[in-house]
């Protein structure tokens, strides 16, 4: 299974693929990718890649999402990601970005929110493209203030 991951920083422990054992949880993934615009997101991004041993497995680079997606797609050899997560700023997604994942369609996306507007925007663009939404959870990251997240799951379907 490889996930793909943007916006990391703390987010690379948190937001990851987890299977349930009898000793708990464990990660379960061939290789992580992850773009960010923030240069210091990365440097936590490398520096969690490292603790959680997955240093070897991950690739990280510093730019814009909708520029470095199309670029791996088109450069490096096999990469098909099986869980695309996405945590864009409150403005969404960016159309660039949304055209890649409707074109190349990854079978999972984890879409993480911090503006319900723009969520419901994107997820219906993404509906529309084949996905279907199977969860929005929301999560109170910033207990006693109007900001809530939200994590929707969406699946691929076919169209």
């Amino acid at each position: 299974m490889n996930l793909f991951l943007l916006s990391l920083g703390w987010e690379l422990q948190v937001w990851t693929i987890w299977k349930k054992s009898n000793n708990g949880f464990f990660i379960s993934t061939k290789r992580v990718f992850g773009v960010e615009v923030i240069p210091d997101a990365i440097e936590d991004a490398k520096f969690n890649a490292k603790r959680n041993g997955l240093d070897k497995k991950t690739h990280l680079e510093v730019g814009r999402v909708e520029n470095v997606i199309p670029f791996w797609y088109n450069t490096i050899p096999k990469f098909s990601p099986d869980v695309l997560v996405v945590d864009p700023p409150r403005k969404g997604c960016d159309e660039a970005l949304l055209s890649t994942i409707l074109d190349r369609k990854p079978p999972k996306i984890v879409y993480v929110s911090c503006n319900p507007s723009t969520l419901a925007r994107d997820l219906k663009i993404l509906e529309a493209g084949g996905y279907q939404t199977k969860e929005i959870q929301p999560v109170d990251m910033f207990p006693h203030t109007f900001h809530c997240e939200a994590v929707a799951v969406l699946d691929f379907v076919g169209k």
